[in-house]
This record gives C-alpha cells, sequence and structure tokens, in this order.
C-alpha cells in the first residue's frame, strides 16, 4: 500500500508541470539613478551615485497555484558612468541570475492583472576604469509589483547587488541599489 501511495504521489508530481500554466516574460528597463553605497572595514559608508542606465531581462514563471508564479531569472544591467566624486571614466554594470515569486493581487479590473514581484539570487557586477577591470561576486535580491495589460508589462522594481573588493590597500564592502522601471511583453507557454 505504501508503494503505491509513494507511486501516485510520484505520478502526480511529475504530471503536476502539464497541467500548469506556464508564462515567459522579455522585458526592457530604464534605472533611474543608481547608487553605490562604499562601506570601509572600520563601518564608515559613502554613496556614489551613477548616470541612469538601461537593462534588458527574461523571467520564466510556472503557476502551479492559479494565482502565485514561482521561476527564475536572468538580467543584464548595461554599465554606467559614476558622477563626478569617483575615479573618471569608471563604469559598472551588473548580471543578476535569480529565483523569483510572483503572487497576482487583483485580476480582471481595469488591467488584467496587478501583481507583486521578489526576486533572490546571485549577482556579477562588473567594473571598469581606466586603471582596473574586474567582476565581483555577490548577493542579489529585488522587490516591486507591477500591471498587465493585454500581454504588455509595467514594472516598478528596487534592487540590490551586495559586492565585496580586496585590494592591498583596501578591504571594502558594497552595495548598488537600483530603481528600475520595466516594459515587456508577456508570452504564455
Amino acid at each position: 500500500m505504501k508503494k503505491l501511495l509513494a507511486a501516485m504521489f510520484f505520478a502526480a508530481v511529475m504530471a503536476a508541470p502539464a497541467f500548469a500554466l506556464a508564462e515567459l516574460d522579455l522585458k526592457v528597463g530604464y534605472i533611474v539613478e543608481p547608487t553605490v553605497v562604499q562601506t570601509s572595514p572600520s563601518e564608515y559608508k559613502v554613496g556614489y551615485s551613477q548616470d541612469p542606465s538601461y537593462s534588458v531581462g527574461v523571467d520564466f514563471y510556472v503557476y502551479l497555484l492559479n494565482n502565485i508564479g514561482i521561476g527564475a531569472g536572468l538580467n543584464y544591467i548595461f554599465d554606467s558612468n559614476f558622477d563626478e566624486h569617483w575615479k573618471e571614466d569608471a563604469k559598472l554594470g551588473a548580471t543578476n541570475a535569480f529565483v523569483a515569486v510572483k503572487p497576482i493581487l487583483a485580476e480582471d479590473g481595469l488591467v488584467d492583472k496587478v501583481y507583486l514581484l521578489g526576486q533572490f539570487g546571485m549577482g556579477i557586477t562588473k567594473y571598469n576604469d581606466n586603471n582596473d577591470d574586474f567582476s565581483e561576486n555577490g548577493l542579489y535580491w529585488g522587490a516591486g509589483f507591477g500591471l498587465e495589460k493585454w500581454n504588455i508589462i509595467v514594472e516598478l522594481l528596487y534592487s540590490v547587488n551586495y559586492w565585496d573588493h580586496d585590494t592591498k590597500e583596501n578591504n571594502s564592502s558594497f552595495s548598488t541599489r537600483r530603481l528600475a522601471v520595466n516594459v515587456g511583453l508577456k508570452f504564455g507557454l
């Protein structure tokens, strides 16, 4: 009997994705004003602004429950220059890979869907200037909300990349904070 129940459970788990709804979201984004916060070993913090930037991304969601999407995604943030308080010609960008959750708050109103976004994963921050060129791995998270109308999506997303950079002269921790407005298309699968 236990073997039969285990086999039925295994079959249900394997067949569930066949009955699930899936979607693919392709997005482009405008990052309003990225900020880099440097924390020294003595916990002294300094913030630096960057020029606005752009991003491209793709998310894949499966809806095992009718109103909660679970998935994964990848986004690429184009390099942008620092303001005048940093090294000349310095640029910073990132690539983030994450798991995501997308709970639907409302459907079939003025817009087709209103939803929240939660992302958690790993980011690769890349930095270059006249003297340095490096990439650092670190934690990535993002939170926001979005609207969908006729398979067009508009999202507001706040995200943070954490990374450390150790040199002979300086060991510092950094966080890059971004507020992005994403626009894209949703494709049902």
